[in-house]
């Protein structure tokens, strides 16, 4: 965060749609370093409740008692519309962040305040989402995601530590894919969004519980038999309904992290007064999973008119403010997974995920731990 001055004039509040708690113990440590007591942006985190299971309330309570900048946001009414009118005020700006982010950069916080002030027309900035249907398609193209196939046989029991199990997340210490037979895995779109999993004899469906993706022999030429070839620039197309092309581009993140490659992620227009990289919605839908916005923006069009605060807040308001979303394409942050793609959960990657975020993120005293029975 070296590069940018916090800005003093008014609060930057992260605003936690809280209902989560397996990936919000990922989320917590990046909260927690970028607090403004720890040189970060944030002066206060609210985490406003969007459930009614007591159990994940619990954790909640003890979750916020853990830093003094912490606080418990109790809605009048559950659903993303009470969410919106009842948690925010005027003069903050506010750093929505949605409770299955598992990554996001040093600076990207910064980057989507700094851009935010920079095009005051602007509705809301964005961040540069990984595993987005709005951004997977330009990931795809601009060269950010690499092949990986998921291994279809349980790896040996002495495989390295470090390609599998609760300290790996180096792709540099995965094996190679060998597998017999295609090279090649199925994507389907035959599948419902209301959050049911596919059938375990689906081709389509996850291998078993606990895989690894692995990267192909021949990277180059062997991405287009992958599942992100199948990519769309399309809100409901693969990219959002699909969990294999979710796995792939979650993989492909963390090569890039080892390797330093971050800028494979950094394209758009850049304006002269920083490095930033600005892609305009242009009023297309856009997810808000990472999104700055104005406390005033949020009150002075509320309620809203539809259920879908997603719709209203990147495409129905800007379009009648005649006020785009803007992506900064710089500030690089991974959203786990859509409500279509919970075959996710039988990859390791929310383990690869914690494993970073131990390593590089959360301090000696706030480490994850490995949830029973994984």
């Amino acid at each position: 965060m070296d590069k940018f001055e916090k800005p003093v004039d008014f609060k930057i509040i992260g605003l936690i749609f809280f209902g989560r708690p397996p990936n919000i113990a990922i989320l917590d440590c990046y909260l927690k370093k970028n607090l403004v007591t720890n040189g970060g942006f944030l002066d206060e985190v609210h985490f406003v409740v969007n459930t009614d299971k007591e159990q994940d309330i619990k954790y909640l309570d003890k979750l916020v008692k853990t830093s003094e900048l912490y606080t418990k946001v109790i809605l009048p009414e559950l659903g993303y519309k009470s969410v919106w009118e009842h948690s925010v005020e005027a003069e903050h700006m506010y750093i929505k962040i949605d409770d299955d982010m598992v990554y996001f950069d040093d600076n990207a916080i910064a980057n989507v305040v700094y851009t935010k002030l920079n095009h005051p027309d602007s509705f809301a900035v964005v961040a540069n989402l990984v595993n987005s249907p709005e951004t997977g398609w330009l990931h795809y193209h601009f060269g950010a995601i690499h092949s990986y196939l998921p291994e279809t046989v349980q790896p040996p029991k002495d495989t390295s530590s470090a390609s599998l199990g609760p300290k790996a997340w180096r792709a540099s210490a995965l094996p190679i894919w060998n597998e017999e037979g295609e090279m090649s895995f199925p994507v389907t779109m035959d599948k419902s969004d209301d959050g049911s999993v596919l059938e375990a004899d689906n081709p389509a469906a996850p291998p078993f519980k606990g895989h690894r993706w692995l990267p192909l022999p021949d990277p180059e030429k062997n991405i287009y038999k992958t599942p992100m070839a199948k990519s769309e620039y399309n809100a409901y197309g693969p990219d959002w309904k699909s969990w294999a092309l979710a796995a792939q581009v979650h993989y492909s993140l963390l090569e890039n992290i080892e390797k330093n490659q971050l800028h494979l992620y950094h394209y758009g227009t850049s304006s002269p007064s920083s490095s930033e990289g600005v892609w305009n919605m242009a009023f297309s839908r856009m997810n808000i999973n990472f999104m700055a916005i104005w406390g005033k923006d949020v009150l002075d069009n509320a309620p809203f008119e539809g259920p879908d605060d997603e719709h209203e807040l990147s495409v129905n308001i800007p379009q009648k403010l005649n006020r785009p979303v803007l992506v900064n394409t710089h500030a690089v942050a991974a959203h786990f997974s859509f409500r279509t793609q919970h075959e996710l959960y039988d990859t390791d990657l929310l383990s690869r995920y914690r494993a970073y975020a131990n390593e590089m993120i959360c301090t000696k005293d706030n480490q994850i731990a490995s949830p029973k029975g994984g």
